[in-house]
């Protein structure tokens, strides 16, 4: 809507300008302000440039704003605020999107309407009149003098100039326009205007006069978009008639097309030869071509009458290319305008040259010097250069006409703006095209200079010298020479265009023709050559020894008498001294002492006038310090300064050894930093030539070359001319063994213009030479096949043809392969002499004492290194100084011996507790962990990161006031897969708690209620279920609960077919069903059923467990399933546990009484009463400690266990705890300890307790049993000991035998619990037992007798 009311107010606007009847414009009263409004709007235009697009569309350029300017050019204020709006609205299109091209597809549809606008404009600026009124206005305010001109005035002479520039900039459309060369285009159209309109007059006074320097930039831009589509050499041959060369140009191109057309005619006739129709070709065989599938011949579904017009590859698509690889493109068209606007622009262009070309050009470099050009100006000055140049060379060739861009300086200001291209390619990456067309144009302009260089030296004799010297000076200094080669390095297709690699390629012809005939005549040429040295060693200063005090005393005779002048005033005024530095932050002492050494170092340096006054001043700035009372004494003065010469206040140091490590370093990194020298040298030419035998340059050229067929004469003669330079002149024909170029070759013999083109002809010749070679060559050498695949440098074509060795000779040995005996004997070396005192190297290195005994003596030091590096041992020539160890850093990539010596270590320590930690302990060269971990992974030694974790101890936080039983037996090792925060404990919390410990015996005995729970959760019976049931159904979650019934059967269903009782993790895939998890009621009905909840830092999805069997499982659905049915859950009883309970009861302490007991009852009578708000305020208190309570569905099942496998027994967590009195055992007195009807006697395995409250599941996994070694009966008691945490313990086995009993330490015994777990007292006492005071004992297991252990420890 908003955009529809903007349309109508434009529209409105628009209308109320004026109206044309068709010869004359009239305007509306209001036009002037509605002009003013449309220069507003397109203030508030936006990105998307609406406004702009809205008033193309009205047209209101081509109906309004035109007639106005020539119809009402004499309204002063219409016409300027008429020309501020033209201007604005002929803005280039590319500015408007910050001169990049956009590529989103909405904005690219914005840039094309606005581009086709823009040539609507154009087309309507070809009538004469307009620029009559427009030149005639520029022309009256030129005239005026710059003195007496108004602001006004220089504003409107800069907007004209600024619309003429913007109508041609506006690209043409060939498409649109359909206009053939010698034909009159728009461009050629509006040119016209401007030239009967006087324009080019006024151009010429710009660019020449003094006082018009400010507009000069713009004069040249003009230019350069008047002569755009303009080639100079047609156009400096441009007669009143066609030259022969064109008419010779035009019948040789109308001679090509023909036979190009005919030749298409006669293959479309030989397609379909000696068939009826193409559908009734039939099937063939091709004799003595094999078919991929079989060893018949080849099937061919179309006639063919050549063997050679099979095509396999007619189906194939297209190979695509991502758009940041694609080539470049850029388009420079030229074209030959109309006989009439040629003869006026070569007119142009001679009198430019005459009269403006020196000039203006002088002002542009001088401003571009200056920085007083916008930042694109510069391409319009190398333009300039080229176009202007060649057009005096194909002209008449006055060289005084070109005489300002024709020096060193010139050359030296396109060097630098090529490179500076270059890098901003490399940084500004948006803009590469932009970038890529300055450097093409700064590349062209070099390319001019070399031209003309080349034509003077067919000129007078003046003219020769001067090019002789210019060319001296270039071909001397190093980087004007070098400057083709590098440019043919960096080419990179994707960054510029394929008319920059053809400009690149005649620019290193004409260079290298130059430097050869140069060379050929002089015979003998000095050259600079950059060379890299080594920076001198510094010597070490001389330092000065301390003086005595006998040689202080004859310097003090010596200088006294004139000391005595100065202080006595006798030898003029002092200069001034500044005892402190205001602007130092050291403190006042400090001040003083820097200015009393100052002073000693004056006195000794005999420099006595600025010692004296540095005193005085300090005596004025601290008056009562140490440098004297201000009433001194001459003599007194004297004396002080005597003792300030005498003391020692600038001891001599000896110089640091860091100075040392300036020294020479020979490796690759560091010769960036050697210093580079230039030496003067004879040029070697071929030398020369043999640096363009490089992998880049060929590739480069043979990019060109492929194009070879649509090349002009000139590209194809550089581009064999310089292969060859390299094939024959440098004896390299093995860098043309490539298969790309090949296929040119090929090509190129089957071309039917190679008995008409020369060209042709050319690369023709030169393929044969090349074949003949390479099948010359495999005669002695049958590896050339593959090396047909590869690009190849100078050393690499050399050896191919002459042997794999032959190159390495000479200073090249030191870079022939190493074996694996020298590099093992290297590392043998190093490890012997890399700990050598620095003493005994007498200013040597390591590598100096492995070159001395190394085997092979043609090795050089520089090698050495290098070799060291590759190894790992070293990293930078400084460790070879062995001034102190240095860690070396291993390289990144593995050697197959240390993928080796991994294995073999993973496999000696996989059963360690710390796998990783093991193996970095053994490995020769040390490595990161995570690098170690990745290339195990990488190995395939494991396939989970979690089975290389520390297997750690699980340490029970210990509960303040309890005994430590830890001496039961060793802690069963488990691996640990919870993070190091859950188990690792700092040294100070251990020595906390060890603190705990010792004054754990004085508290009182009202404590250990503290340390129970009040309340624990109920155990789940069919009755809670069916309540939970209840609740979740009237919740609306029927749904997700026939999901979880589905879930339960399949796990069921799958561990009865397969034994697999591994944890299954429930997925929630429907909304539905994910909510339901997330609900609180749900939740707790699967707690109720056994489920696992997730761990909040470790895992996210509820499990199945694996404790839970299938009769267990099945049990649960089928109680699912009736609430499900609406029928009651039918059990004989609802309050009986799903699962029996286990429960440990705590006897009541009494006092401070020692030997408490902690039993495992089967009833709750005695069970003792916790104190609520004591256990609340101890928790708060230490709020480390965990209130642990065990569960029955979390840690046991009935249906799990076989009581007669003594496996399954001992290796369920839920009949086995680790025993420590570190973790307190919370009782649970509302449950009974057995299922009713139970007598508490437990006589056999079968009434195993399978449920108890559940551990927290660091603990739940961890078991600690007693193994009793004799098979007597025994009762488990332990005698209640004071001890401290670091005594000595030791266990004694009491079988009740008469025997003496041996001890045994802690550590050495294991205890093993198959049935019940009980929990020690803070007193330490663990009694297992049940109900039954008459049987004290409790039945581990059947298998085994009971025993008896006797926890005892004495003071050491």
């Amino acid at each position: 809507m908003a955009d529809d009311l903007l349309h109508a107010e434009l529209l409105a606007a628009c209308s109320s300008l004026g109206y044309s009847d068709g010869i004359k414009y009239y305007k509306e009263a209001h036009c002037l302000e509605t002009t003013k409004d449309l220069v507003r709007y397109l203030r508030k235009d936006d990105e998307s440039h609406e406004i702009r697009r809205a008033l193309g569309d009205t047209r209101v350029v081509q109906t309004d704003l035109i007639p106005i300017v020539r119809d009402h050019s004499q309204d002063a204020e219409l016409f300027d605020v008429t020309l501020r709006l033209l201007v604005n609205l002929t803005n280039p299109v590319i500015l408007l999107f910050r001169e990049e091209l956009p590529e989103e597809k909405v904005t690219h549809q914005q840039y094309l309407h606005l581009l086709s606008q823009q040539q609507g404009y154009k087309e309507a600026f070809v009538e004469e009149k307009v620029w009559s009124i427009l030149v005639g206005k520029l022309g009256e305010l030129l005239q005026l003098d710059w003195e007496i001109r108004q602001e006004e005035d220089r504003l409107i002479i800069e907007r004209i100039l600024i619309l003429v520039r913007n109508i041609l900039f506006v690209p043409a459309s060939p498409e649109e326009e359909k206009r053939t060369e010698d034909d009159a285009s728009i461009h050629d159209q509006v040119l016209w205007a401007l030239h009967l309109a006087g324009f080019e007059d006024l151009l010429l006074y710009i660019a020449s006069s003094e006082n018009e320097q400010d507009l000069c930039m713009h004069a040249l831009e003009i230019i350069s978009y008047m002569l755009r589509e303009q080639d100079p050499a047609q156009l400096a041959k441009a007669g009143l008639q066609r030259s022969q060369s064109e008419k010779e140009k035009d019948e040789k191109e109308l001679q090509e097309i023909r036979k190009r057309e005919a030749l298409k005619k006669q293959q479309q006739r030989n397609k379909y030869y000696g068939a009826r129709h193409s559908r009734f070709g039939g099937t063939y065989y091709v004799q003595n071509m094999k078919s991929i599938s079989d060893h018949r011949d080849l099937i061919t579904h179309r006639p063919l009458t050549d063997v050679k017009s099979i095509n396999f590859d007619f189906a194939k698509r297209p190979r695509k290319t991502a758009k940041n690889r694609a080539d470049m493109v850029h388009n420079t068209s030229t074209r030959r305008s109309t006989l009439a606007i040629r003869l006026f622009l070569q007119e142009f262009c001679i009198e430019f040259l005459n009269g403006a070309y020196n000039s203006i050009m002088y002002i542009v470099r001088d401003n571009l010097n200056m920085a007083k050009s916008q930042e694109n100006d510069d391409s319009y000055y190398m333009w300039a250069i080229k176009f202007f140049m060649e057009f005096n060379r194909h002209h008449e060739f006055k060289l005084e006409l070109v005489s300002e861009t024709l020096s060193v300086q010139i050359f030296h200001y396109l060097q630098t703006n090529l490179e500076n291209y270059y890098g901003m390619m490399t940084t500004d990456k948006k803009k590469i095209p932009l970038w890529s067309r300055r450097m093409h144009k700064a590349l062209r302009a070099y390319q001019e200079l070399l031209m003309t260089l080349s034509y003077m030296d067919k000129s007078t004799e003046e003219v020769r010298e001067a090019a002789k010297v210019l060319k001296s000076k270039l071909f001397y200094v190093v980087e004007y020479r070098e400057m083709v080669l590098v440019l043919l390095q960096n080419y990179d297709r994707r960054k510029m265009s394929v008319l920059y690699l053809k400009d690149l390629v005649e620019t290193a012809h004409i260079f290298i023709k130059l430097l050869e005939k140069f060379c050929g005549k002089t015979r003998h040429m000095i050259v600079q050559r950059k060379h890299r040295v080594n920076p001198k060693k510094k010597k070490p200063k001389a330092v000065p020894s301390q003086m005595t005090e006998d040689q202080l005393q004859v310097i003090w005779d010596e200088m006294s008498a004139e000391l005595s002048a100065v202080v006595q005033g006798e030898t003029g005024d002092l200069p001034e001294m500044i005892p402190f530095d205001a602007a130092s932050e050291d403190p006042e002492e400090t001040q003083k002492e820097n200015a009393m050494r100052r002073i000693n170092a004056l006195l000794r340096s005999k420099e006595m006038p600025q010692a004296v006054s540095l005193l005085r001043a300090a005596r004025e700035v601290w008056p009562e310090g140490i440098f004297g009372e201000q009433t001194i004494s001459p003599s007194e003065e004297f004396l002080s300064l005597r003792e300030i010469f005498m003391a020692e206040l600038n001891p001599v140091e000896p110089p640091q050894e860091e100075e040392e490590d300036e020294e020479e370093e020979e490796d690759e990194e560091e010769e960036a930093e050697r210093q580079m020298v230039l030496r003067e040298e004879d040029f070697d030419f071929p030398s020369f030539i043999r640096r363009f035998a490089h992998t880049k340059v060929m590739q480069a050229y043979a990019q060109l070359f492929q194009r070879y067929s649509t090349n002009s004469a000139n590209t194809n003669h550089c581009i064999l001319r310089m292969f060859h330079r390299i094939a024959w002149d440098c004896k390299l024909p093995a860098m043309f063994f490539q298969a790309s170029l090949f296929c040119v070759f090929r090509e190129a013999m089957h071309d039917d213009r190679q008995s008409t083109d020369e060209s042709v002809k050319e690369i023709v010749k030169f393929s044969k030479f090349i074949v003949r070679e390479f099948f010359g060559t495999v005669q002695s050498n049958n590896k050339v096949f593959a090396e047909l695949f590869f690009w190849k440098d100078n050393r690499e074509a050399h050896e191919i043809v002459w042997g794999y060795e032959a190159f390495a000779s000479g200073r090249e040995a030191a870079k022939r392969a190493w074996t694996e005996e020298e590099e093992d004997e290297v590392r043998r070396l190093y490890e012997e002499f890399k700990d050598t005192p620095v003493e005994s190297l007498e200013g040597r290195d390591c590598a100096d004492l492995i070159l001395d005994n190394l085997i092979d003596e043609k090795r050089t030091k520089r090698a050495i290194v290098k070799k060291l590096k590759e190894l790992g041992l070293i990293t930078e020539t400084k460790q070879l100084k062995n001034r102190k160890p240095v860690r070396v850093r291993a390289p990144k990539i593995w050697t197959e011996e240390e993928e080796g010596e991994l294995r073999m270590l993973f496999e000696e320590n996989k059963d360690a507790m710390d796998i990783v930690g093991r193996i970095m302990d053994h490995m020769v060269l040390r490595r990161p962990k995570h690098r170690v971990i990745e290339k195990i992974l990488e190995l395939g030694l494991v396939s989970d990161k979690k089975e290389l974790k520390k297997k750690r101890v699980k340490t029970a936080k210990k509960t303040k006031g309890k005994r430590d039983t830890s001496d039961l037996g060793e802690r069963f090792v488990a691996p640990d897969e919870e993070s190091d925060e859950n188990t690792d404990r700092s040294e100070s919390e251990v020595e906390n708690e060890e603190i705990d410990d010792s004054s754990g015996d004085e508290v009182p005995t009202q404590k250990s209620s503290e340390r129970q729970v009040s309340y624990v959760p109920p155990v789940a019976t069919p009755g809670l279920i069916a309540q939970a049931l209840k609740t979740v159904i009237e919740a609306n979650m029927q749904g997700p609960l026939e999901w979880l019934v589905g879930v339960m059967q399949d796990v069921a269903d799958d561990r009865e077919e397969d034994g697999d009782f591994e944890p299954v993790p429930i997925l929630a895939i429907t909304e539905a069903c994910t909510d339901a998890m997330e609900d609180s009621k749900f939740q707790e009905l699967l707690k109720l059923l056994g489920l696992q909840q997730p761990l909040s830092h470790q895992e996210m999805f509820w499990r199945v467990p694996s404790r839970l069997s299938v009769d267990a499982l099945r049990k649960r659905v089928h109680y699912l399933k009736q609430s499900l049915s609406g029928s009651p859950i039918e059990v004989p009883q609802l309050e009986q546990p799903l699962d029996p309970v286990v429960e440990a009861v705590v006897e009541p302490s009494q006092g401070k009484k020692k030997g408490s007991r902690v039993s495992v009852k089967g009833s709750k009578k005695n069970a003792p009463k916790s104190d609520p708000a004591r256990s609340k305020s101890k928790a708060r208190r230490q709020p480390k400690k965990q209130t642990y309570s065990s569960q029955v569905s979390e840690n046991s099942d009935a249906e799990n266990i076989d009581p007669e496998n003594k496996e399954n027994v001992e290796s369920n967590p839920s009949l086995s705890a680790y025993v420590d009195d570190s973790v307190p055992l919370h009782v649970n007195d509302s449950v009974p300890l057995l299922p009713d009807g139970s007598d508490g006697n437990h006589s056999s395995d079968d009434e195993i307790p399978l449920s108890r409250q559940a551990l927290p599941s660091s603990h739940v996994n961890k078991r600690v049993g007693i193994d009793s070694e004799n098979e007597s009966d025994s009762n488990l008691s332990a005698p209640s000991l004071k001890r401290a945490k670091n005594e000595k313990r030791r266990v004694v086995i009491d079988d009740d035998s008469d025997n003496e009993t041996p001890q045994v330490e802690s550590q050495d015994l294991n205890l093993h619990i198959d049935t019940e777990v009980g929990e020690t007292s803070s007193q330490g006492i663990m009694r297992v037992g049940s109900d039954d005071d008459d049987d004290d004992d409790v039945h581990l297991n059947i298998s085994r007798q009971r025993a008896k252990a006797v926890i005892e420890s004495d003071d050491e």
